[in-house]
């Protein structure tokens, strides 16, 4: 136990001039995403002011939003890459990571990816040492796109019709959905939207016309920002629905199933730091999220008829009454 103490006594000495060194300096953060009011951001910025780096204090955040428009990107990237900021987290889509690898940003980039493999994308090629001046955090597309059909089929067993929902920053969500339903012989109903906002009850109307037995909501800001629309519409219809956490409204999800993106993006906050502080970014491994949950709707499944199968129940990590 004394060693222990010991252990922890030397490093809060040794975190003690880096605190110091954070309350005195002024950091200019920048943030590019898709929406300024992103769900992924808070836990960074939290974990930034626990060690250290307080807004409104010691930290400014120079906030660029495309609106869920992904062709402001560019150009909001050149905007952040010409404020003098310190570093740039880049939130959500791809298309904001690309937007400043493309415009060969000089700062530090850390991305919270939340819908694709950075790898895959382009945006680095090796996690370990993702090289240059970019690294950051992802939750993995494939894998829960898989496990979220997986986890739909053993509700219905026999569904042979699948309507999934999205829009131009979900087309590679969709590819991994289509896969996953092929492997489980189901037929996939895409409605793509385009005009905002979204016609979201007629798109569920026209899914259930055409046989659709369930609902998978993909990945985007935009349905985000009409989730509760969305959720009134799925009762409607009375579909069947999965998305991707609980904040999407857990009171019209049959289930959701996704990463636990408050821990796994306040890892961002600390690998931001640690550039603060003069690491290389290149030389930080980018981290995968590795804690998944499972939320199950029991009010939901009783109001459509559906019995919940003992191996969801084992798998969910809360259930809803």
């Amino acid at each position: 136990m004394a060693r222990i103490a010991r252990r922890r006594l030397l490093g809060a000495f040794i975190a003690a001039p880096w605190m110091a060194w954070a309350q005195t300096r002024q950091v200019r953060l920048g943030v590019l995403g898709p929406r300024k009011n992103s769900v992924l951001l808070p836990s960074a910025v939290r974990r930034l002011a626990e060690l250290g780096y307080t807004e409104g204090k010691n930290l400014v955040i120079e906030y660029r939003s495309a609106e869920g428009v992904a062709t402001r990107f560019p150009s909001l990237a050149r905007e952040l890459i010409t404020a003098n900021c310190d570093l740039i987290f880049a939130v959500g889509t791809v298309e904001a990571a690309k937007a400043l690898v493309n415009a060969k940003a000089k700062v530090p980039v850390v991305f919270l990816a939340n819908d694709y493999d950075p790898v895959q994308a382009g945006i680095i090629s090796n996690m370990r040492r993702p090289g240059g001046n970019i690294t950051g955090v992802f939750i993995s597309t494939v894998e829960i796109s898989a496990k979220r059909v997986e986890i739909m089929q053993e509700f219905i067993p026999k569904m042979k019709r699948l309507l999934v929902l999205g829009d131009n920053f979900t087309d590679h969500q969709l590819e991994a959905v289509r896969h996953a339903a092929k492997s489980g012989h189901i037929e996939i109903i895409f409605e793509r939207f385009e005009a905002r906002p979204y016609k979201l009850d007629a798109a569920l109307a026209n899914g259930r016309a055409a046989g659709a037995e369930a609902v998978f909501v993909l990945t985007s800001p935009v349905l985000f920002d009409q989730r509760k629309d969305l959720g009134d519409a799925i009762v409607k219809h009375r579909f069947p629905a999965v998305a991707g956490a609980p904040s999407w409204g857990e009171q019209a999800y049959l289930f959701s199933y996704g990463a636990d993106y408050v821990k796994a993006f306040a890892r961002a906050g600390d690998m931001a730091a640690n550039i603060l502080r003069g690491a290389k970014p290149g030389d930080i491994p980018v981290e995968q999220a590795t804690a998944f949950e499972c939320v199950v709707n029991l009010k939901v499944a009783r109001s459509l008829g559906i019995k919940v199968p003992p191996t969801v129940l084992a798998r969910a990590n809360r259930l809803i009454q």
